[in-house]
Order: C-alpha cells, then sequence, then structure tokens
C-alpha cells in the first residue's frame, strides 16, 4: 500500500511543481533560481520517458541541464544510463548530484558509477607480485607498500584515492585490473575482485553513471557477442553529446600501437616470472619481438602527427619494408604458439596466447585490408606509432546497435544544432526520426 501511495504521489506532481516558479527545487536546493529553459528541457526529458521516443536537447551554459534529465530519468521508474564526456563530470553527477536528489526527492534510489577496468586495483596481480623481484627502484618500493595496506581498506579500489601516486607510474599499469590478463571467475580473487563489486553495484542500481568510452566499449563487445560491460537498460542519456561521433568512431575502429608488443613481451616475462615458469625458449624469444617491433617501426617517418595510410600507402610501404613487416607478423605467430605450447597451461597463460593472437590479426588488417568502409591512417607522437582503421560513417552503427536497440536515447549539449536545426547531427549519428 505505502508503495502505490508513493507512486500515485509521484504521478501528481507535476515537472513545473518541481521545476517552475516557487517549485520544490526552489525550496529545497540553495540558491536555486527559476529558469524557463530548465522547465521547458525537463518536460522534453519526460515526455522522452514516458512516450519512449529519441530526443535531441539544445542546452546553453546556465540551463541547467543536469538536473533537467536526472529528475526525468529517476522518475521514469527506469533503469537509466547517463553518459558523460568526462570522469570529472562523472565523479560531479555521483558525489553532488546524486546526494542531493537522494536527499530531497528519491530517498531509495540507487545509483553506481562505472569506469573502466584500468582505474582499478587488480586483487591477484598485488598478491602474485608480494615478494618477486619486480619492483623498480626506491619509489616503487614505496609506492607498492602503500597500496598493499590500501588493498586492505579500500572499498572500492579506485585509483582516484591514491593521491601519493604520479599519474604517469609505471607500477599502475603493472596491478590494474585491465582484461589483458583477466581470467574471469577462475580467477582466486574474482569474488573479492573490485571490478566485481563495480559489476554488482550496477546490477543493482537504478541510475547508472559512465563515460562516453566505457558506453561505446560495451556496445562495441555487445556488437561481438562478447557479453557485456554494462547491466541491461532500457534508456540513456548523453550529456555533451556532440563528442560521441569520435568515441563511436575509435570503438568501432581498429587500432594499433607499437607499445603494444613491448607490452606483450613485458607482461609475458612478468607472468612467467611470477607463475615460476621457465619456458627458456619462450623468454629468447620475447626478446626477438621486441627486436622485431622495433625494427618495423623505425621506418615509420619521424615526423610527428597523423597521416593518411590507405591501400596505395600501405602498398608502397610494404614493397619497402616487406621483410620487416613479415618478421614481426612471424615473432607475433611465434611467441602465440610458444605460449601455447606451455604445459600445463595456467589461465594466465591462456589470456597472454589469445592476446597474442588479437595483435597477430589486427597487425594484419591494419596493413593488409582493403575494406573500403574505414579510412585507414597512422600517427607518430614521441617514439610510438598508432596504426587506426576508422569507420567512414558511423551512422549505420548507431542506428542499429544504439537507436534500434533501446527506445530512449537523450542527447543534450550547449552545441549540437547547425543552422538552428539537427538535421546534421541526426544523419551523422543515424538517429531515427520521431
Amino acid at each position: 500500500m505505502p508503495k502505490k501511495a508513493a507512486t500515485a504521489q509521484r504521478e501528481e506532481i507535476t515537472v513545473e511543481d518541481i521545476f517552475g516558479p516557487g517549485g520544490l527545487l526552489e525550496k529545497r536546493h540553495p540558491g536555486y533560481e527559476f529558469r524557463p529553459s530548465q522547465l521547458a528541457m525537463a518536460k522534453i526529458a519526460t515526455d522522452a520517458f514516458e512516450k519512449h521516443q529519441h530526443v535531441v536537447i539544445e542546452a546553453g551554459t546556465g540551463t541547467g541541464k543536469t538536473l533537467a534529465y536526472l529528475l526525468p530519468a529517476i522518475r521514469s521508474g527506469r533503469r537509466v544510463v547517463v553518459s558523460t564526456a568526462t570522469k570529472s563530470l562523472q565523479e560531479q553527477l555521483f558525489q553532488k548530484d546524486v546526494p542531493f536528489l537522494q536527499k530531497h526527492f528519491a530517498p531509495n534510489l540507487k545509483a553506481a558509477l562505472m569506469k573502466g577496468r584500468a582505474n582499478f586495483l587488480c586483487r591477484q596481480k598485488v598478491h602474485q607480485m608480494e615478494g618477486q623481484p619486480v619492483l623498480k627502484g626506491i619509489d616503487e618500493i614505496d609506492w607498492f607498500s602503500q597500496i598493499k595496506d590500501w588493498e586492505k581498506l579500500t572499498e572500492t579500489g579506485d585509483r582516484s584515492e591514491l593521491t601519493f601516486l604520479p599519474d604517469d607510474a609505471e607500477l599502475w599499469n603493472r596491478i590494474d585490473a585491465r582484461s589483458d590478463l583477466c581470467t574471469g571467475q577462475k580467477c582466486a580473487e574474482f569474488q573479492r575482485c573490485f571490478v566485481t563489486a563495480m559489476h554488482q553495484r550496477a546490477h543493482e542500481a537504478d541510475l547508472i553513471i559512465v563515460n562516453h568510452h566505457l558506453f561505446f566499449a560495451d556496445l562495441a563487445i555487445r556488437q561481438d557477442d562478447f557479453g557485456s560491460i554494462l547491466p541491461e537498460y532500457s534508456a540513456v542519456v548523453f550529456d555533451e553529446a556532440h563528442e560521441i561521433e569520435d568515441v563511436a568512431s575509435d570503438y568501432f575502429g581498429r587500432r594499433l600501437s607499437s607499445y603494444q608488443f613491448e607490452e606483450l613481451a613485458r607482461d609475458t616475462e612478468s607472468m612467467l616470472r611470477i607463475l615460476r615458469i621457465e619456458a627458456s625458449p619462450l623468454r629468447k624469444h620475447l626478446a626477438r619481438l621486441r627486436e622485431r617491433a622495433r625494427a618495423f617501426f623505425e621506418h615509420f617517418p619521424e615526423r610527428e602527427g597523423r597521416y593518411p595510410f590507405g591501400p596505395a600507402e600501405r602498398h608502397a610501404f610494404l614493397d619497402q619494408n616487406r621483410e620487416p613487416y613479415d618478421d614481426l607478423a612471424a615473432a607475433v605467430k611465434r611467441t602465440e604458439a610458444e605460449l601455447s605450447a606451455i604445459s600445463p597451461k595456467p589461465e594466465e597463460i591462456i589470456a597472454l596466447a589469445r592476446r597474442a593472437a588479437e595483435t597477430r590479426r589486427e597487425l594484419a588488417f591494419l596493413m593488409e585490408s582493403e575494406e573500403k568502409s574505414y579510412v585507414y591512417w597512422y600517427e607518430r607522437r614521441g617514439r610510438g606509432v598508432f596504426l587506426a582503421a576508422t569507420p567512414i560513417d558511423v551512422s549505420n552503427i548507431l542506428r542499429e546497435k544504439l537507436f534500434d536497440q533501446f527506445d530512449t536515447v537523450i542527447l543534450t549539449s550547449a552545441t549540437l544544432a547547425v543552422g538552428g536545426r539537427f538535421d546534421y547531427l541526426k544523419q551523422r549519428l543515424g538517429v531515427l526520426p520521431s
């Protein structure tokens, strides 16, 4: 009975009662002032949730768009994903706006913050590294000691809590929870895993706050039938939606960097040490993999920047550098074979063999593919070379994977219209007509 009463009360309270002059927001939010544009946006968002429609809302600075979409999302009674452009906006929503709404409007609201795996500590890696000669220098020894203490106390395992660890600390790359070496449910720490806990919180949440990179990483995984990162949901709000075309292009494209070969060799060597696997032929071969990767990528011009690398450019490049390319491809394939030959084979070794196979396939695609639906390019940044293939048009992908799959998608930003119309945006993103 109380639940029905609460539902009825919610239905009786209109958008005007909340956002209008003298409304609930004005009474409960210190310093709040009525803004007609915020009320108008909240009405549009409410209609979108109720009528199961996609909408585009341009909301200039000062509109108060965050509350204008959050309150309708909460009142919809549906599980809604809110995707932001940056982690800092994620944090603001989760730490400032959500607690305000829980206090004044939705005391039973369950919200979850989701970030990419690289933001979280891997407990298994920390335990495996203890007592191993893998730390470099006094700083890493000190940081690792503090991280071990923190691991016992933290509830989230989120790197943002480690104020003492420099942003560029290479140690974090060896102990974070990225999926390259993850063994999933077979891991001894799976039940205590910080990523597992994040997923559990999300499965119990009504409102899930992510960033665009995580959202499209999930959408791309769903496309390949590899499962999903986010739990099931029926509606999504994109804040700063003008950035999603570029982010979607990255995640539905193909990419490989010179650093990934070094990281594959480094991670394999580290895991062999931790697992106390001799594998002498493989250890020797990893040095060869490094050498051949350096020999191949040094043939790319040293000038920094991004350059076209279509079929004609790649044919010309391979005509001159066929031997170092074939040598590198063979080295990756040999690494995969050597890893597969280890017996018995721990789950970590299986993950590394899978990673070597994926690296080999990406290299072949990015150097030899002639699929016309991609733009091919390479980029030189410092010592790194990045090969990439970006879809020419993501509108069909987004229409099929996003707008056809979910019945309510709200796109909002300060700058979305061109010439006062949204036609160009709808065309580029594949938004179906309302």
